[in-house]
């Protein structure tokens, strides 16, 4: 099916991976009667990307990969390490961070373990403010930590709160730590219950290319292929064009992102680059049950989606190519992209739709092209350059549509 790396790789944060190795280092260091010793941390590289925080925030941790060195939330990317306190100390720890968040509290004892101890408490954010930030700013956040009778600590962090158009998609780890792919978080993009996508397909049933969206009802592939024509069809009619706009404003060496358009945002100002023009379709699929992905090859992306419900053929969009109505007829293609659909069968109405229907199956060839030029690297699971991301892979194990 070509879903496989996705499958596969999961799908859920790091858990503080960079800050335990180092508190474990440092811990085999500090003599016994030392000193407690503790400092405040913000992943990844102190900043805060509301798209992560969003689009996780039902997620569960896997109880088997359990860290008994973390204390709260496994999954948290904000806290404390610490070393030197005696195990069934009690701990109180409270993380502020004015304007975003609500107070958000830690207690409990000290495990007894033979490394550093991670306390990472569940962040109470307000999720429609973090929804809401289209700027990257900068915040401090406090962490109050008290351990037994002594009086409480407090330190501050000064980090960087990015847009909520940021995504996240890796972090390169220092010398002799794993790298983090988070290109599973484009899915978050992706949201079949926006407004806006039943408008869309009222837009395309009113267009007359199909009388109904039935997904995989008929058991006809070229029947699929003729509804994601039709939804073509009415996005090119809405003038959307190719911007190849994806700078974010807060660069950092080690933390890779992108911009991405939200469905309303790609409507609104009819431009989109790769990213939103393959999220936008995938959320209008999602919604008709046809199954999508999201193609990731380097420096770009672009849609695939299956053309029967179990999904042993497949096709591919080039969706950069929607801007381009006057594009003719291409042959070539192989395998499940039938780079010339039959199923789309244009009502007898003028040479737009003519120019449209060139187009559209001009962009299956091309995607189709592009999936047979990578050949097996999709399979290669360590080959973080090629993926296919399975949106209903990623809802299942947890991300959410980020809604606004």
């Amino acid at each position: 099916s070509g879903t496989g790396a996705a499958h596969s790789r999961r799908l859920r944060p790091a858990v503080l991976r960079r800050c335990l190795l180092a508190a474990s280092l440092f811990a085999w260091v500090l003599p016994a009667a030392a000193e407690p010793e503790w400092a405040p941390f913000v992943e990844p590289y102190n900043q805060v990307f509301p798209s992560l925080e969003l689009a996780t925030a039902t997620m569960e941790s896997d109880p088997e990969e359990d860290d008994p060195a973390v204390v709260g939330n496994e999954q948290g990317l904000m806290g404390v390490e610490l070393s030197g306190v005696r195990p069934g100390t009690r701990f109180a720890l409270t993380v502020r961070i004015p304007g975003l968040a609500r107070d958000s509290r830690l207690t409990g004892r000290i495990p007894d373990v033979d490394e550093s101890v991670v306390l990472a408490p569940t962040i109470a954010w307000d999720y429609g403010l973090l929804a809401g930030i289209r700027q990257s700013r900068p915040a401090t956040v406090e962490f109050e930590l008290q351990l037994g009778a002594e009086p409480a600590e407090t330190r501050t962090q000064r980090v960087r709160i990015r847009s909520v158009n940021d995504a996240l998609y890796f972090i390169d780890e220092e010398a002799d730590e794993d790298d983090l792919d988070f290109n599973w978080l484009f899915a978050a993009y992706v949201n079949e219950e926006h407004p806006a996508v039943q408008q869309i397909l009222k837009e395309a049933l009113d267009a007359g290319v199909v009388d109904n969206f039935s997904g995989y009802q008929e058991s006809d592939p070229d029947d699929v292929l003729k509804q994601v024509y039709a939804i073509w069809h009415v996005l090119q009619s809405r003038g959307i064009r190719y911007s190849n706009i994806t700078r974010t404003a807060s660069e950092h060496a080690n933390v890779m992102s992108q911009h991405v358009r939200f469905i309303d945002e790609s409507l609104a100002m009819t431009q989109a680059n790769c990213v939103d023009g393959s999220v936008l379709f995938a959320s209008v699929l999602r919604k008709i049950d046809i199954t999508p992905v999201l193609v990731l090859v380097p420096g770009h992306m672009f849609l695939g989606f299956a053309l029967d419900e179990e999904g042993e053929e497949w096709a591919y969009l080039e969706t950069t190519l929607i801007g381009d109505a006057s594009a003719r007829r291409t042959g070539g293609g192989k395998g499940g992209g039938r780079p010339k659909p039959g199923g789309p069968q244009r009502p007898p109405v003028s040479s737009d739709v003519d120019a449209s229907l060139a187009s559209f199956e001009a962009a299956i060839a091309e995607g189709q092209r592009q999936v047979d030029e990578a050949g097996e690297a999709f399979a290669d699971e360590n080959n973080l350059d090629y993926q296919m991301i399975d949106i209903q892979a990623a809802r299942e194990l947890g991300v959410m549509p980020i809604t606004r």
